[in-house]
């Protein structure tokens, strides 16, 4: 439980720190809902709050970030404090970032639509969201997955030209908005750390956080490679395949992986063929990964494959002992498109395929 003057107090210092932060500009256009909820997923850090504030600043908004330690003790039974507040500051507009910290969020975000207030949710667990969304506010919300910086907002937020040496930095940099101001590995090695222990082993309650950490370097130092769960878990001497297998929809929940299937008109055949792995950012798998620093073969198709993944296409890879295609994009019962990424070199500035 919380008091309804200490809830006041945080809710006006979360407004005046959301009010103070840069508003950096996103290719990602959040478009009128309607009477619809608007959730923005994605990974820690990527700017959600920022694009939040970007589109919904005009409004008369109440901005509550849901890791501010003192928020903890909210529950839902104060929910009526929190209804006197909005109701009282004329508040039309509830800006929730990371809800999902909350148990049973969906019972806020559900009280106030109810009430014809408009709500706008972040959060940095992929299923958690879509499994209550989908349980709880079936056709009530429109969903928005954010990713770090493409290339085109990398040199919009840097400032410099669109040309093959500065394609060759984001593919080091990667991303996210911090690292390119702060441009120290430092900041991605915490992130990672950040989210695993915060947003896995605490959520999970997995005690053997060494474990996932070594399983994410795996992934990361692995990228765009072909692996089975079976060789997975003998070489980090996991015993239990199963749990192998929950660990990576963990971290692929958390959106720190994302794994393709081969391609194969079977859905039971997807289900047990070997996946490839790739990660969400390229320059959060180069700073961790132990492997592959001057890679720029496997850095280039991991950036591929975000660059189709944003659009949305559903993919695959294909891999026979007479051919092999990194990507398949496939449309319906079609197929669309075979991309196979080539290796790139970069000399004085041009790209050499």
């Amino acid at each position: 439980m919380i008091l309804k003057s200490q809830l006041s107090r945080i809710i006006k210092e979360n407004n005046s720190l959301f009010n103070s932060e840069q508003i950096i500009r996103r290719h990602l256009k959040i478009s009128e809902s309607g009477n619809r909820i608007t959730v923005i997923s994605g990974i820690r850090r990527c700017g959600k709050s920022t694009l939040m504030k970007h589109n919904f600043s005009n409004e008369n908004c109440f901005f509550i970030n849901f890791e501010d330690p003192r928020i903890e003790g909210f529950q839902i039974d104060d929910l009526e404090k929190l209804a006197e507040l909005v109701e009282e500051n004329q508040v039309s507009c509830l800006l929730l970032d990371e809800l999902q910290n909350l148990i049973s969020w969906e019972k806020l975000a559900r009280f106030f639509h109810d009430r014809n207030i408009k709500i706008v949710i972040t959060g940095s667990n992929s299923s958690l969201l879509s499994k209550e969304l989908g349980s709880r506010l079936t056709g009530r919300y429109r969903q928005y997955e954010l990713f770090p910086f493409n290339f085109e907002e990398y040199v919009d937020f840097i400032k410099v030209e669109k040309n093959a040496g500065n394609f060759k930095e984001y593919l080091y940099r990667g991303g996210f908005p911090e690292y390119n101001i702060e441009k120290s590995d430092d900041y991605l090695h915490t992130l990672l750390n950040n989210i695993v222990i915060r947003d896995v082993a605490v959520r999970r309650n997995i005690r053997n956080e060494s474990l996932l950490l070594r399983l994410a370097v795996f992934l990361y130092s692995n990228v765009g490679k072909i692996f089975s769960y079976n060789k997975l878990s003998s070489h980090l001497e996991i015993k239990s395949v199963r749990t192998t297998i929950d660990y990576c929809d963990y971290l692929e929940e958390s959106y720190l992986v994302e794994f393709l299937p081969q391609f194969s008109w079977s859905p039971k055949k997807q289900q047990v063929r070997p996946k490839k792995v790739y990660s969400i950012d390229t320059g959060l798998a180069r700073a961790n990964s132990l492997s592959f620093q001057d890679d720029w073969g496997r850095l280039l198709e991991n950036a591929i494959f975000l660059s189709l993944r944003q659009k949305q296409y559903e993919l695959y890879y294909w891999k026979s002992d007479e051919s092999e295609c990194d990507f398949i994009v496939k449309g319906g019962n079609k197929i669309i498109w075979g991309i196979r990424s080539t290796p790139v070199i970069f000399v004085n500035n041009f790209i050499i395929c």
